[in-house]
């Protein structure tokens, strides 16, 4: 297990340096600040992170006194994204408050409860695992509302937003399928929840790494001009027509 960490270290870290050397070669930091920042974040966590692979108990604390502000930037840099994709939403004032609004609720509710009721360790400590956890959700939810948009919307093809969302999704449900692993069955699978979510964030860096690799597309960003509120909103509302009527017809059949 601990050879496979360092293997798996490495590897990451060596992504994460490509990725950020290509964003950098084509000028992506400018378009994708907060997804930068988040790289660059984690790859020098990922350093240090390894430095005390072998001692468990300081791996421990380094883990969680750095996760605050990974869980931060994971939230904003796939924000970022599906922002840049739906930026019509954000003419409408009651959405622009709502999101932020409902992430930040999310993230402080879980956050209290669990200093109040520490599960292990300090309160301290039991705010930022539950906070953390919350911000998985978040991330999962985010790029599931994002995927079910550009369906029922028939959004263009963005494939730098698309990519960023889809690893950042896929990312958040292994650490989110692990803790549910863990809490269910213990250290029955212990294997199984410990490699996992490193195993995902490498197939979401090679994600990433097949999306940076592409300079920006001034044709995909202007293809979304044609999406004002309005339209995108009435596409969402003939949606929400069609499935109302299948309900209807579902309650008068049975």
């Amino acid at each position: 297990m601990f050879l496979f960490g360092r293997i798996l270290q490495l590897a990451t870290f060596v992504l994460e340096v490509f990725v950020l050397v290509l964003m950098g070669r084509h000028q992506l930091y400018r378009k994708f600040p907060l997804f930068t920042s988040y790289i660059a974040y984690v790859a020098v966590q990922t350093v240090v992170r390894s430095v005390f692979l072998s001692n468990p108990l300081v791996y421990y604390y380094i883990y969680w006194s750095g996760e605050p502000g990974a869980f931060l930037l994971r939230i904003l840099a796939v924000h970022e994204s599906f922002m840049h994709v739906f930026r019509s939403f954000y003419l409408l004032r009651w959405f622009r408050i709502l999101l932020p609004t409902a992430i930040g609720a999310a993230l402080i509710t879980s956050g209290l409860i669990a200093y109040m009721h520490p599960a292990h360790g300090t309160p301290v400590a039991a705010a930022i695992i539950g906070a953390a956890g919350t911000a998985q959700y978040i991330v999962l939810a985010i790029s599931l509302l994002f995927f079910l948009l550009v369906s029922v919307l028939r959004v263009p093809w963005r494939i730098h937003e698309y990519r960023i969302v889809l690893g950042f999704g896929l990312s958040a449900l292994a650490i989110s399928f692990a803790g549910s692993v863990r809490s269910e069955f213990g250290t029955k699978f212990e294997a199984l929840s410990r490699m996992l979510p490193g195993v995902a964030y490498l197939l979401t860096l090679v994600i990433w790494l097949t999306a940076v690799r592409h300079p920006p597309s001034k044709t995909a960003e202007l293809s979304d001009e044609q999406f004002s509120p309005e339209a995108l909103i009435r596409e969402a509302r003939r949606h929400l027509r069609v499935i109302r009527s299948l309900l209807h017809r579902g309650r008068n059949l049975a």
